[in-house]
């Protein structure tokens, strides 16, 4: 039998001859295209010294250091109660349920709701972490090209009126940058008698008066089953909330496995998000100047080579792994990352580049040069 040392090195160069290696690195002193922090509230110092004078404000029990279990064991808090209590009611929702991590988030809920029987329709496009929960669920997965409703339209026709179908897609999608037409949707989801769960990942913060994302913009919430809010984006910090009815938040306690065995977030997680939550309805400033930074890059853009996204997600194309990784080097000013086959399409290839509210038209304009 081969030492399992050696299997691992042979698997490692096998993926660096396919130029499918992946390895960590160090972004310092790189003008950042590439985060998803499209406030730039990570970095705010404002906000560090709203969350660092809220934590010290709290009842000296409350203020652990660690989370100390899970929440259904030592893990929950008040302050938990109370971050989802105003995170739901900011997002216009009767209930919320906090998660470690958007990833957690979607396994739980996509892999634990739909049940054997049911059918879920799910975007092409999905983000991994949808696609995982997707492996896990008992019901079947039938795929839909890409925001093509006639293609959905096909599919839902095959199942009769009593089957429980589910409608999965993001507002905003990761890898393109493009939005999914919410309202066509939720008019499929109630000719067909479907639930629809939307991945609010890339437009919470963003989209809305205050930065409840995308469906609260438009004014969909009481159409919508389920929605999910990151904070590793535009909040500039991580976890996700689930956002639904008092039942569903219940019914994940209850069934979700991402939720029941995890730790908890630590009390200054928390607490960091409760002063994010806070602040982030102060930022319209910062959501306007991201829209304009938006608009300004795509009058620049004269390639062939940039995709069409009106949204924060842009990105460049260049066919094949190796070229797309060249490219990116021959930026190294820039801190942007090749997207390499099989996390997209085979000739799909591509630079994702992020923009936020702290880019200078100078540099958008320098990224621009340099890339064309």
């Amino acid at each position: 039998m081969e030492n399992i040392q050696q299997q691992l090195i042979d698997l490692l160069e096998s993926r660096r001859k396919e130029g499918l290696f992946r390895q960590l690195s160090v972004l310092d002193n790189r003008t950042d295209f590439c985060s998803n922090d499209y406030l730039g509230l990570a970095g705010d110092p404002v906000l560090a010294a709203s969350i660092a004078r809220d934590f010290e404000s709290l009842p000296s029990e409350w203020r652990k250091n660690g989370a100390t279990g899970s929440r259904l064991i030592s893990g929950h808090s008040s302050l938990i109660e109370q971050f989802e209590k105003e995170c739901a009611a900011f997002h216009g929702s009767e209930s919320a349920l906090l998660f470690s991590s958007g990833y957690d988030a979607n396994i739980g809920l996509i892999s634990s709701l739909p049940q054997e029987g049911d059918v879920i329709f799910c975007d092409k496009l999905l983000h991994a972490s949808l696609i995982d929960g997707l492996r896990l669920s008992k019901a079947e997965r039938r795929i839909f090209k890409h925001n093509n409703l006639d293609d959905l339209v096909h599919l839902l026709d095959q199942y009769p009126a009593e089957t429980r179908k589910w409608i999965v897609v993001e507002s905003v999608y990761s890898m393109d940058g493009d939005v999914a037409p919410l309202r066509a949707l939720i008019e499929l989801k109630n000719k067909y008698q479907a639930e629809l769960i939307v991945d609010e990942a890339h437009s919470g913060g963003v989209y809305g008066l205050a930065g409840q994302g995308l469906v609260y913009d438009l004014g969909l919430c009481e159409d919508v089953f389920a929605r999910v809010i990151t904070f590793g984006k535009a909040w500039g910090n991580a976890g996700a909330v689930v956002l639904g009815s008092s039942a569903l938040k219940e019914y994940l306690v209850n069934f979700a496995r991402p939720f029941i065995y995890s730790t908890a977030p630590t009390p200054a997680h928390v607490s960091a998000l409760l002063s994010t939550l806070h602040y982030l309805p102060t930022q319209n400033e910062a959501r306007q100047k991201l829209q304009e930074n938006i608009a300004f890059f795509r009058a620049n853009c004269h390639s062939d080579a940039w995709g069409d996204s009106q949204t924060a997600i842009q990105t460049f194309f260049v066919t094949g792994n190796e070229a797309v990784r060249a490219k990116a080097a021959s930026a190294s000013e820039f801190a942007i990352k090749p997207i390499v086959f099989p996390t997209v399409a085979k000739g799909k290839e591509r630079i994702r580049i992020t923009l936020n509210a702290k880019h200078t038209l100078e540099q958008l304009k320098s990224l621009i040069k340099t890339l064309e």
